[in-house]
């Protein structure tokens, strides 16, 4: 049975045995303000997206009744948006308006390039 490294550390520290050495319990930790800066370079957390659009929008997108029983989830190849709800009828409801929906996401700046809704219950 494969266990994580911490369960094997403790179960060596229960039995009096060595831990595990592995090449990244040798290297020396990373000052968090430089992992910030590589986290930023590495996931674009500066630059404007779709997503943080759309999270921002989402209420002038949906209105304030809609907006709290369906959520995005993510773009799938960066021109369908997934969308979750809460049920069956909700999705109904939203498939009905999925064009109206549609043309309100791509007005908005950074969402010209979402060309389909999914939504899923």
């Amino acid at each position: 049975m494969k266990f994580s490294k911490n369960i094997e550390d403790v179960i060596a520290d229960f039995r009096g045995l060595p831990r595990t050495v592995t090449a990244s319990s040798r290297r020396e930790p990373m000052q968090l303000d430089s992992l910030l800066v590589v986290l930023q370079e590495k996931y674009k957390l500066e630059k404007p997206s779709p997503e943080r659009t759309l999270v921002e929008n989402w209420e002038k997108v949906f209105g304030p009744s809609l907006c709290e029983r369906c959520h995005p989830v993510r773009i799938k190849d960066e021109h369908t948006l997934i969308v979750s709800v809460t049920n069956q009828t909700l999705r109904s409801e939203l498939q009905f308006m999925k064009r109206s929906v549609l043309k309100k996401i791509q007005a908005l700046e950074h969402c010209g390039e979402i060309k389909d809704i999914v939504i899923r219950s």
